[in-house]
C-alpha cells in the first residue's frame, strides 16, 4: 500500500485541531440534549432511557417505591431522588 504524506504549517495543524474540538464538543453537546441530560426533571420515556431499562420495568420499580411527580395528570421524575432511591438500595459486600 502506497503512503500518502501531507505537509502542514503549524497555523493550520492548529487550525485542524480547533476545528475537530469544536466538532466533536459540538456533538457530545447535541447528544446530551437528545437524551435530556441536561434535565433534572423527566418525563417517563426520557427516565425508561435514563435508567436503561423498559416501561414495564419502570411501572415496576414505581410500585416499588421509586420516586414520582404528579403535577396535574402529568408525571415526572427527578434524576436526584432516582439517584437517591438507587443509593439507598445498594448493598454493602
Amino acid at each position: 500500500m502506497n503512503e500518502v504524506e501531507i505537509l502542514l504549517s503549524n497555523e493550520q495543524l492548529s487550525n485542524i485541531k480547533i476545528q475537530i474540538s469544536t466538532l466533536i464538543l459540538t456533538e457530545i453537546e447535541n447528544t446530551r440534549n437528545q437524551v435530556n441530560l441536561n434535565c433534572r426533571y423527566m418525563n417517563k420515556k426520557q427516565t425508561c432511557h435514563y435508567l436503561q431499562l423498559s416501561n414495564n420495568t419502570l411501572d415496576s420499580w414505581i410500585k416499588q417505591g421509586l420516586p414520582v411527580i404528579k403535577v396535574n395528570g402529568s408525571t415526572r421524575f427527578d434524576k436526584t431522588s432516582i439517584d437517591k432511591w438507587l443509593k439507598q438500595l445498594e448493598k454493602a459486600p
